[in-house]
């Protein structure tokens, strides 16, 4: 399976950082205005399925647990329940908050809870001793089976940022985005689309349009905002007056340098909220966000969300076709 990448967007380099800045708010408004359509690239080519082989994580060791005057079988048994509660907690979360329409990396009994919520059975791959690496996924759900096979491999080459963590010791499991074209390109892409958050964020923070809280100001300049946010708010703040309540969701235990894929706004009227969601809905990939409204009394919310993990280059050079 192909996944295939969004088209640079280019800065003109003669262009100072401040026009650079201001002209790229304004092209951001334009992309979404026009419903961009595009495949958005979160893998890197084709990765060979297996069928769910049974596998287990390692339990702890007996004689440990003899030392410490508690019985082998006991300690076998809590840990047992709870890997399977941390196991359960992680695809519950991957399911709800990981596009499905990204190849998902994993071991056979991960994968199997996965399947269970619904997580669609083509876009898994199951890590097995015959595996050679996860590149070709997007997302690796790395547990202690995963960690075992593909040693300090998983974390400097295949897979270095976390999104999500869930869990500690013999039961963590850690939601890791896949290093598409290595790891010292994935850094670079990172670095690139870090500094380009930072401009478009200091823009839009001065938006005359924008209403916005302190502590999400301080997270739209210093690049923590994710770029399918800043196209959005960009777009939206072109046509109407937008209130910023909060950025959030970048996943429990996430790495830092993860950007944040949720904003909250407020829609003061209902004539507001019927124009904010009728543009929203007309959007396209990447740009498709949930929409997810709250009524808190006399006062109307909407939750504005973009799937894991999120996608470099769609704010300038980095982005590869």
């Amino acid at each position: 399976m192909q996944r295939h990448a969004l088209p640079a967007r280019p800065d003109d380099p003669s262009r100072t950082r401040s026009h650079r800045g201001t002209a790229l708010v304004a092209v951001l408004a334009i992309i979404a205005a026009g419903g961009v359509v595009a495949a958005l690239a979160l893998t890197g080519g084709a990765y060979s399925r297996t069928g769910l082989q049974s596998s287990t994580d390692p339990q702890p060791s007996p004689t440990h647990a003899s030392q410490a005057g508690t019985s082998p079988s006991l300690v076998s048994s809590a840990a047992l329940m709870e890997a399977t509660a941390t196991r359960r907690q992680a695809a519950a979360w991957v399911a709800a908050q990981v596009s499905h329409s990204v190849i998902v990396a994993c071991d056979q009994l991960m994968c199997s809870a996965l399947q269970q919520r619904g997580f669609p059975a083509a876009d898994l791959s199951v890590i097995t001793a015959s595996s050679s690496d996860p590149l070709g996924s997007g997302i690796v759900v790395s547990t202690t089976a995963v960690r075992s096979q593909l040693g300090p491999r998983l974390a400097a080459v295949y897979a270095p940022s976390v999104i999500a963590s869930f869990g500690s010791g013999l039961s963590l499991v850690q939601v890791r985005a896949t290093a598409v074209g290595g790891a010292a390109t994935y850094d670079s892409a990172l670095h690139a689309d870090l500094a380009a958050r930072k401009v478009a964020g200091s823009e839009l923070s001065s938006n005359k349009h924008i209403r916005i809280p302190s502590a999400a100001r301080a997270e739209l300049t210093a690049g923590r905002v994710d770029s399918r946010l800043l196209i959005t708010l960009a777009a939206v703040a072109h046509r109407f007056p937008v209130k910023i309540v909060s950025f959030g969701d970048s996943g429990p235990g996430a790495g830092p340098g993860v950007p944040l894929r949720m904003l909250t706004v407020t829609a003061p009227t209902k004539h507001y909220l019927s124009r904010l969601l009728a543009f929203l809905r007309a959007q396209h990939s990447p740009l498709r966000a949930l929409l997810s409204p709250h009524r808190h009394g006399t006062t109307t919310t909407v939750q504005i969300e973009f799937a894991a993990p999120s996608p470099t280059g769609l704010l300038g050079p980095g982005a590869s076709a």
